[in-house]
């Protein structure tokens, strides 16, 4: 037990130092990647959402059963201007959403547009707007989904 007694080969402590503030240094932005990972991932999700849902209203206000269209994708102007977007919240079933809605070509055409709040998402479809008896228009419907704070 020689080398136990020798007092020649003692380490110095200061030499391990700078590996364990590298090793440190090392996990601190581990978790810290971690971390802004786990906030991108939770803002895409939330991100996805909103698109669901405005391309749900989108397709819920452009279908058959729509109070705005005559048969699906085809919005008549006389029911687009006697809409009221109480009644058009209220077929969508949304609860903790709000959404605006604007249709072009406006040619005396009246839109629902609000000012959204916070993150929000927009969706369009073109569609065939029915100005009067024979007179169809080629056209889009835009529709911006916000939630409601």
């Amino acid at each position: 037990m020689k080398f136990i007694k020798d007092k020649k080969g003692v380490a110095e402590e200061f030499t391990s130092l700078p590996a364990l503030v590298v090793v440190i240094i090392g996990f601190a932005l581990f978790f810290a990647m971690l971390t802004n990972l786990y906030f991108t991932y939770n803002e895409k999700i939330k991100d996805a959402e909103l698109a669901e849902v405005a391309h749900y209203v989108s397709i819920k206000l452009t279908n058959g059963e729509s109070p705005l269209t005559d048969a699906p994708l085809i919005i008549n102007k006389e029911k687009w201007n006697d809409a009221n977007p109480n009644i058009l919240k209220e077929y969508c079933n949304l609860s903790s959403y709000d959404y605006s809605v604007y249709i072009t070509p406006s040619d005396g055409l009246k839109s629902f547009n609000k000012n959204p709040i916070g993150d929000r998402f927009s969706v369009s479809r073109k569609v065939a707007i029915k100005m009067e008896d024979g007179d169809v228009k080629e056209g889009k419907i835009v529709v911006t989904v916000w939630r409601i704070r």
